[in-house]
């Protein structure tokens, strides 16, 4: 017998993303989503995010009451640009636009100060800003 889990948005101090309603599991993209165009991303995004929610079993992980996983500024500009091509109310795009071109110049300076082996990253981090000043020209209209 399963339980009736959902998939749901979650705002904590130290993790903004999807995670299931029954459980501990979260979704934590293997990188910035790619595509052609915004809405290839955005569809390829959900289409990730859909399957491993499917795919995981709540009995793995059980839901705990503070969760002291790590999170580093990698991964924090990524979930904050997701964040900001997922947003839907236009009234709150501007602001999660703002907040992942924050956290993706923090990390582009952290990247300049040991440039090894972020060749990935500074790709991604290229993509994303170009998907963002999208979005933002969509926030203004």
């Amino acid at each position: 017998m399963s339980t009736l889990r959902e998939l749901v948005w979650i705002e904590h101090d130290h993790f903004r993303g999807w995670g299931c309603s029954e459980c501990a599991w979260v979704f934590n993209s293997s990188g910035a989503p790619t595509g052609k165009s915004l809405d290839e991303s955005k569809r390829n995004f959900e289409l990730q995010r859909d399957k491993e929610f499917k795919l995981h079993v709540c009995a793995d992980r059980p839901r705990a009451k503070s969760q002291s996983t790590k999170h580093d500024v990698k991964q924090d500009w990524e979930k904050l640009y997701r964040a900001a091509v997922l947003e839907s109310d236009r009234s709150k795009l501007l602001q999660r636009v703002e907040d992942a071109e924050a956290a993706i110049l923090e990390r582009s300076r952290s990247l300049s100060k040991s440039p090894a082996n972020s060749g990935k990253e500074q790709e991604a981090i290229t993509r994303a800003l170009y998907i963002l000043s999208l979005l933002r020209a969509r926030a203004g209209d």
